[in-house]
């Protein structure tokens, strides 16, 4: 139950999320009810030039190769309806039929179809032995008719077990396209079906969806050709021939490619029965899974990159998708849909990318809202720090005043006089403390500006070096300056009196009595250079990364002397303020050398917080 709690939550909590996607796929599902009929037929038109076949041979019957057998008057009418209405009983004349077959029979063909119907509309006529022997020979295949009143008309060539006959009976769509050929009837199996080879006869499923591969695979030859002597005695050898008349309009089928005569679309279909290359399709379900792996990586897509990274991978998903459908399609025979994969990336494009505005523009008011509390946060910070350090400064400088009193007296005792005099140190240490603080404050702050104004900065050095000279004769350090002419540039003279004043009082604090403190002021052509070397214990490996932090000090330093862990943090942040950089070499043992860097052509720096 509790597994049960957590991810009801957790769907609760995306359900804005969860029904956009399942939009998606919904209406990837709809569309791809409607996917399948156009879809095909611009497959067959657009696809490649296919592999032609070796095995069907068509022989078509033209209308102008038969009107010998009239006289000139009707010859005349054929002409001027252009064939526009000639039935199948135009075409007969026992004595050419029997040439036809008899030379095509000679040539042992697999099968010889014959398109047409020949039952009641050619009328009656005479057969010998030799003639039913040719018309009724094992290997040619009679079209019979179906009638409207779906009675079935037999040739007139029909054996008693109907086994030389087929059906030509067609599937058409709602649009009058045939896309599909039916299967076995309850009576006689489709025309393409007996033309196979006996013992290796192959079943058509039925509607199978017919896999039209273009109007040139088939070799055709007229009548004339198949009669003609100069035709190759082995032309017809083990070959499918299927005979048909020219278009007409009783003789014609409307395909994806068009109008096809009955012997054309018929080899299409016996072509496909005999390479297996039907149409096939997967189930349903497959699709719809297929469409829902296609909706998780869209969104994930545009849910993960930025928005024209994520455009970029729709179109080439797109591509690929459409591109993988063909090739399947045309390689393998398989039918995956096309527009309802882009129809979904084009739907999950639209509808994602308002619902990832909408979680922007919600997060952009958060983050305005955290922003407006931080600015309140820091503000009563601020103003709390500042407060409690003015308050300290007044009793710190009266406990100051009143220690410098009791000092001036002369009968005190030395151990009072002492402890006095520790007092006042460390009222003295407790208000370089709230100084510091205050500085940092003031540079954080919002309306922190930095003041530049032409120096030199070796006076500026120079000034630092002096009031620091008691504190290094107090500790008998020899501090050295060695300052080359330079050329004045722009700074803040107080932010940079405040970095060399804590450089070198650090230098000073850090090295023991007796020991050397240099400073050393140089130009290179982009840069005035200042580098402050001591003999001082140095900083180990460690701490020499943490020590630019705010109240950070070096581990080894935390109990030898005192800090606030803010100086070099301060003065860090005063040189980049002005351009510069500062660095740092220091080995444990052998001293500290920092280096202060300041561009001298620097554009106009202005810093605001």
């Amino acid at each position: 139950m509790l597994r049960l709690a957590i991810l009801w939550r957790w769907i609760y909590q995306r359900r804005g999320f969860l029904m956009r996607a399942l939009l998606c796929w919904a209406f990837s599902l709809f569309f791809l009810k409607f996917d399948e009929n156009g879809n095909y037929d611009i497959r067959f038109k657009l696809r490649p030039e296919q592999k032609a076949s070796q095995d069907i041979v068509l022989v078509t019957l033209r209308a102008s190769e038969f009107t010998k057998m009239y006289d000139l008057k009707t010859s005349t009418l054929i002409h001027s309806t252009e064939l526009a209405d000639l039935n199948d009983g135009f075409y007969w004349d026992k004595d050419i039929w029997l040439s036809l077959l008899n030379r095509i029979l000679k040539q042992e063909p697999q099968k010889v179809g014959v398109a047409m119907y020949f039952g009641e509309n050619v009328g009656h006529f005479q057969l010998s032995q030799d003639d039913i022997k040719i018309f009724k020979d094992p290997r040619v295949i009679w079209a019979a008719n179906s009638s409207e009143s779906g009675k079935l008309a037999l040739p007139f060539a029909a054996r008693g077990d109907k086994s030389n006959i087929g059906h030509m009976d067609t599937v058409k769509d709602d649009d009058g396209i045939v896309r599909r050929v039916m299967t076995t009837s309850d009576v006689l199996s489709s025309f393409s079906e007996k033309l196979q080879k006996k013992g290796q006869a192959k079943k058509i499923e039925n509607l199978s969806i017919i896999n039209y591969k273009g109007r040139k695979i088939f070799q055709e030859i007229s009548l004339s050709d198949a009669l003609s002597p100069s035709l190759p005695s082995n032309f017809f050898k083990n070959k499918i021939v299927i005979i048909g008349t020219e278009k007409s309009s009783s003789a014609q089928i409307q395909t994806p490619l068009g109008l096809l005569s009955r012997h054309e679309f018929w080899a299409q279909v016996t072509e496909n029965l005999q390479t297996q290359s039907f149409i096939r399709k997967l189930p349903g379900v497959v699709y719809a899974f297929f469409l829902l792996g296609l909706s998780v990586i869209a969104i994930l897509t545009i849910t993960h990159y930025p928005q024209a990274i994520a455009l970029f991978l729709l179109v080439w998903v797109a591509t690929f998708t459409s591109a993988f459908s063909a090739w399947v399609f045309d390689s393998f025979y398989f039918w995956i849909p096309i527009v309802s994969p882009l129809s979904l990336l084009i739907f999950v494009w639209v509808l994602f990318i308002g619902y990832q505005a909408l979680k922007i523009e919600q997060a952009h008011t958060r983050l305005q809202q955290q922003q407006n509390y931080l600015a309140e946060l820091e503000q009563l910070k601020n103003n709390f720090v500042s407060l409690i350090s003015h308050d300290l400064k007044t009793p710190i400088a009266k406990i100051q005043g009143v220690l410098d009193r009791l000092m001036t007296q002369q009968d005190m005792k030395p151990e009072i006089q002492s402890d006095l005099q520790s007092l006042k140190e460390y009222s003295e240490e407790l208000n370089r403390y709230i100084q510091s603080i205050l500085k940092v404050l003031r540079v954080e702050s919002r309306d922190f500006k930095i003041l530049k104004e032409t120096a030199d900065i070796n006076g500026v050095i120079e000034n630092v070096l002096e009031r620091l000279g008691p504190l290094a004769l107090s500790k008998n350090i020899n501090l050295q300056a060695s300052l080359e002419p330079m050329f004045l540039i722009e700074i803040d003279v107080t932010l940079m009196t405040e970095v060399f004043l804590n450089i070198i009082e650090n230098a000073i604090k850090y090295t023991p009595g007796n020991g050397q403190v240099l400073v050393r002021s140089f130009e290179t052509e982009k840069d005035i250079c200042v580098e402050i070397s001591d003999s001082g214990e140095g900083i180990s490996p460690e701490d020499q990364e943490i020590i630019w932090n705010k109240f950070t000090r070096g581990k080894s330093q935390d109990y030898k002397t005192k800090g606030s862990g803010l100086g070099l943090y301060l003065v860090k942040y005063f040189i980049e303020l002005h351009g510069g950089e500062i660095s740092m070499q220091s080995q444990v043992g052998k001293g500290t050398t920092f280096l202060v860097r300041l561009p001298i052509e620097e554009a106009s720096v202005e810093a605001e917080l």
